[in-house]
């Protein structure tokens, strides 16, 4: 197999496109974490501020209801991907935090219906059955909430022992109460929340679960069975955004990445796959985005909170009123190509043009 070996990957058209004015999120994101300026440097804090009145979080908020809610108001995980729930998480991945008004009500109605007591995320709401935390709603929410300005909360902190209290002897988690190994779907949310959370407070126990399960991650290359080297599910091998409770090869780089783990031969195929994604402009494109509900109940009532056609792709154009959707699929896209470059970048294998 060819080496991996750093290149110059960033042109300038490519960081000027990041940087155009229409899209604060990818604007800001540029320019702190990609070219490392101040974010106490007074033209970036002016970015700062547009985001969530102007691009893709106003255009989330404008769906709003009451200023609280989207779509229902009875529960912020159902329908899929057009309740509370999933636009929290993008708009907290987007730099939106609870200095937004509007996001600190939303944030309140989530907790006062989808919180446990002991500890975790419901994935039903405190009037239906069964009301128990789920490992990929609690990873989810963690993340989304400890981004957005929640980390020392007690309920964000007691969610995140009741996480570490359901990681498996393989050092990874599974959303299934009987389940005995590790998925990557249910692992991915808990380091993606880890990550977040030991950017605040990096304690011991953290810190010793997020390397456990990174080396899961990377025992299996990213995407691949540690049996036989088979793909896991062809899905991972696309990128989309938002990955919701799914996960792709690039998400599970970023997570990695964001963890501060160090380059690894056992990323390279994922890395090599990453490179032959992009376009020979230097962009990456949206691959595909998962389609949601048709319609605004589950199959079978309350007793399930899914549909079938939730994790159908689309793979160009635009998706109907109930996907979540930022940037057209097919299409070169701000936020994948921005997040291609921060992993090779905190990898050591991005160079920026002059």
């Amino acid at each position: 197999m060819e080496q991996l070996q750093k290149e110059s990957l960033l042109s300038p058209t490519v960081s000027r496109w990041l940087l155009e004015e229409s899209e604060p999120s990818s604007q800001y994101f540029t320019l702190t974490e990609l070219m490392g300026r101040d974010r106490q440097d007074t033209s970036v804090e002016r970015v700062k501020q547009r985001i969530g009145r102007e691009g893709w979080a106003a255009n989330i908020f404008a769906r709003q209801k009451e200023s609280t809610f989207w779509e229902n108001k009875e529960s912020c995980y159902v329908p899929k991907f057009s309740s509370t729930g999933w636009q929290l998480a993008v708009l907290a991945d987007l730099g939106v935090s609870s200095e937004d008004p509007r996001f600190a009500k939303a944030a309140e109605h989530f907790f006062e219906l989808h919180n446990v007591e002991t500890g975790g995320f419901s994935l039903r709401p405190k009037s239906q059955k069964p009301f128990e935390p789920h490992v990929c709603n609690t990873g989810n929410m963690v993340r989304a909430l400890a981004k957005a300005g929640y980390a020392k909360d007690d309920r964000i902190l007691k969610a995140m022992d009741w996480l570490l209290s359901k990681q498996l002897s393989d050092s990874a988690w599974n959303c299934s109460p009987s389940g005995k190994h590790g998925s990557f779907l249910a692992t991915v949310e808990p380091m993606w929340a880890l990550s977040e959370m030991i950017s605040h407070e990096p304690r011991a126990e953290w810190k010793e679960a997020a390397a456990s399960s990174s080396e899961f991650v990377l025992k299996h290359k990213i995407y691949k069975s540690d049996r036989d080297d088979s793909v896991v599910l062809f899905d991972f091998l696309k990128i989309h955004y938002p990955t919701h409770y799914c996960y792709d090869f690039l998400h599970g780089l970023r997570v990695l990445a964001e963890l501060g783990v160090p380059r690894d031969e056992r990323m390279d195929d994922a890395l090599r796959m990453l490179r032959a994604k992009q376009l020979v402009d230097g962009r990456w494109p949206l691959e595909a985005v998962y389609r949601g509900w048709r319609h605004s109940y589950s199959m079978h009532g309350t007793e399930t909170v899914s549909r079938p056609e939730e994790r159908e792709l689309v793979t160009e154009g635009w998706g109907t009123d109930r996907t979540l959707q930022l940037e057209e699929a097919g299409k070169p896209s701000k936020w994948v190509t921005l997040q291609a470059l921060l992993v090779l970048q905190r990898l050591g294998l991005l160079e920026q043009s002059s």
